[in-house]
């Protein structure tokens, strides 16, 4: 099933909002405080309560997850996101996810930002590796990507486009996520990706490119 791709960059991360002739699915959801962006967005895609099919975050952090409450209670949307993030997003605690409990800088970063940032939710839909989306109209599956974090996941759909998450970034060229997690786990994710039909690569942060750019860069 065709479909268009809407890049909708909010403040800190980007999300993509994806009409089928189903209706719309968004994959992430920005911060919480960019929100305006988002619901501009929406408005001018002709969104309206029942038209959101899913919204699938890559990952807990709160500039992919931070608007994932407030858009199941206004469009009535089930809200996605891999197991292993579950207890992040229901907790609010974002480290969770995490095999390392990071820097304590970092930890005191997410305490005083937590309320501008997230409202805790409870995920409706727990996804896992090789899920398949087309029961929400679109034809992809969920490619199980962690490294950044325990449960990270992209969307491939069958066009070959690869919703990435944070894996992959393009600031200042295509390339691995500085913020790693397990570096061991992100490069397997990474060549993983390589065994995949993928033609052009949608990242949470900077702009999409092909996956041909990324192997020679």
């Amino acid at each position: 099933m065709p479909y268009e791709i809407i890049i909708i960059k909010s403040s800190m991360a980007n999300c993509y909002l994806l009409k089928t002739g189903a209706g719309l699915v968004l994959i992430d959801t920005g911060i919480s405080y960019s929100r305006g962006v988002l619901n501009k967005a929406l408005k001018k895609a002709g969104c309206r309560p029942g038209d959101l099919k899913l919204v699938l975050m890559t990952h807990a952090d709160w500039d992919h997850s931070g608007n994932a409450a407030w858009l199941r209670k206004k469009y009535g949307a089930p809200l996605a996101i891999h197991r292993d993030e579950a207890g992040a997003v229901e907790s609010g605690q974002m480290l969770l996810n995490r095999k390392s409990r990071q820097r304590m800088a970092f930890r005191m970063l997410l305490a005083l930002s937590r309320p501008l940032c997230f409202r805790r939710f409870r995920p409706d839909v727990l996804l896992t590796d090789g899920d398949d989306l087309s029961r929400y109209g679109l034809e992809g599956r969920v490619i199980h990507v962690p490294g950044h974090s325990r449960g990270s996941i992209g969307v491939l759909t069958a066009e070959g486009d690869f919703f990435c998450g944070d894996l992959l970034t393009n600031s200042g060229g295509p390339r691995k996520n500085d913020f790693v997690d397990d570096s061991v786990e992100m490069d397997a994710s990474v060549e993983k990706l390589k065994s995949l039909n993928i033609k052009t690569v949608y990242p949470g942060h900077g702009r999409p490119f092909t996956m041909e750019e990324f192997t020679r860069g």
